[in-house]
């Protein structure tokens, strides 16, 4: 079943973090630099720094990360709601639910506010209530 997802290209200073940061997490000798007081990605990682770190990086790695950020890279997320309370989060993170979704017919979640499991994609609560006005 397709869901109603919402589709954001990512800017090149978003890709070269996400690259810097997924080629080097597992190297332990690797000693990130980050940003001080600049906050924190849509992932919850804080910001790396950009220059700082490709000018460690050794030629193969730099390649790498160069070549990912001249790369067409979508942000998916997705809308969500409860049937029981209808508590409402948009815009999470779609590869998270359908990493967790076990192959039902649609994600079902359990709501963060009732703690119900009737947390589903928005499009899908549109259609059990569609007589419900909202």
């Amino acid at each position: 079943m397709e869901f109603e997802t919402k589709k954001r290209l990512l800017t090149k200073e978003e890709k070269l973090r996400r690259a810097i940061f997924f080629y080097t997490y597992e190297d332990l000798d690797f000693d990130l630099e980050y940003e001080e007081g600049k906050g924190f990605d849509d992932h919850g990682q804080p910001l790396v720094k950009i220059e700082e770190n490709i000018n460690k990086l050794d030629d193969k790695t730099k390649a790498l990360v160069y070549e990912f950020a001249e790369r067409e890279i979508y942000d998916e997320t997705i809308d969500l709601k409860c049937l029981k309370c209808d508590y409402e989060e948009q815009d999470v993170d779609w590869e998270m639910i359908e990493e967790i979704w076990d192959g039902n017919k649609y994600p079902i979640l359990y709501c963060p506010k009732c703690g119900k499991p009737h947390y589903v994609p928005l499009d899908i609560w549109k259609k059990k209530n569609k007589y419900k006005k909202y």
